[in-house]
C-alpha cells in the first residue's frame, strides 16, 4: 500500500512534514480536535439518545412545560428539557428530564438566560 504523501504541519509556523491524516506533525498532534469526529453525534451519543427517547415516550410525546399544563394546552414535544438545569445542579436522571415542545424549550431558556443575567437587588 503506498504511503500518504508529506503535507506541512497545519500548526502555524511550524514547517515540518508530516503523514499524520489529523494534518499536525507528531510535536503538534496534542492541537488535533479530537471532539471533532462524529464518533457520538450529539450531546451525549447513543447514551442521551436513549434516554431521550424513553423520557419522552414516558410523556406520551407531550410537552410537560409548566406553561402547558397551566393553560391545559396539548402540544406535541419534540425535545427533553432539564426541571433542574445541569448547570445549578441538575442531573441527567430521568426524574429531572421532561419532554417539551420546541417553541416552549426557547422560550424557557430564554426566561432562565434573562434571570441569570439579572443583577440580584
Amino acid at each position: 500500500m503506498a504511503l500518504r504523501p508529506n503535507k506541512p504541519c497545519r500548526a502555524r509556523g511550524c514547517n515540518a512534514l508530516t503523514r499524520n491524516a489529523n494534518g499536525y506533525c507528531d510535536d503538534h498532534a496534542d492541537l488535533a480536535r479530537p471532539w471533532a469526529t462524529r464518533q457520538g453525534s450529539g450531546r451525549g451519543g447513543r447514551p442521551w439518545r436513549r434516554l431521550r427517547d424513553q423520557v419522552l415516550k414516558r410523556d406520551n410525546f407531550l410537552c410537560q412545560c409548566e406553561e402547558c399544563k397551566r393553560l391545559a394546552r396539548i402540544r406535541p414535544a419534540h425535545e427533553v428539557d432539564h426541571v433542574i438545569p445541569l448547570a445549578q445542579g441538575g442531573t441527567d436522571s430521568p426524574t429531572n428530564l421532561v419532554a417539551i415542545n420546541h417553541e416552549c424549550h426557547r422560550a424557557k431558556t430564554q426566561r432562565e438566560a434573562a434571570a441569570a443575567y439579572r443583577p440580584s437587588v
